[in-house]
């Protein structure tokens, strides 16, 4: 029988591969949709209708809580004042101390639902991407699992990055072109 894992989802271009390996090793998914960092609801509706098409199809249970930018932008706007420009003028620190803000708030709520959940296992969907820090990623959802006493599954499927992409194309899921934050969009209209 397999282990529920509570999965944090970031859209099913990810989605698609992670399933596929956690299956492999005996876990099923039960997929946790928490994205207060995607900027604008649109952009957040569209992609959690491709990862509840992806759920309906492969028949995984899903968990949408509510979406609440503020959970991601009020903690962070403090950093955005004048008096804190420096941050701005130091965009790879800043970049970082957001990123890492975002991977804890989302990773700490995820550890949050699994234990209201009564499931032992969690782990997302971010580590199928090669932008994110997966080193932090790893370090701080351990952390966390020791303070909730559970068990954060961490693998490399960054190995599956291309795939979950076409998985994507051959069924008309968008692709994400950046994270989520209004940040990751300036960012990626700047390359």
């Amino acid at each position: 029988m397999s282990k529920k894992i509570l999965l944090h989802t970031c859209c099913a271009s990810c989605l698609s591969f992670v399933h596929k390996k956690l299956l492999e090793k005996d876990f099923l998914p039960v997929v946790y949709y928490y994205n207060p960092s995607i900027q604008g609801k649109i952009e957040y509706l569209n992609r959690l209708k491709d990862v509840e098409d992806y759920c309906e199809k492969n028949y995984l249970e899903i968990i949408i809580p509510e979406y609440n930018e503020d959970e991601f932008n009020l903690p962070i706007k403090p950093w955005l004042d004048q008096k804190s420009l420096k941050y701005i003028n130091d965009k790879n620190r800043f970049k970082r101390k957001r990123c890492e803000f975002c991977y804890e708030l989302k990773i700490r709520q995820t550890a949050v639902e699994a234990k209201k959940r009564r499931l032992k296992y969690f782990s997302t969907t971010l580590l199928a991407s090669p932008y994110q820090d997966h080193e932090f990623i790893d370090y701080i959802a351990s952390e966390i699992a020791k303070e909730k006493n559970l068990d954060f599954v961490y693998d490399d499927f960054r190995k599956g990055y291309w795939q979950g992409r076409n998985y994507s194309r051959n069924h008309k899921y968008m692709i994400p072109s950046y994270c989520g934050c209004t940040f990751s969009v300036a960012e990626r209209m700047l390359e």
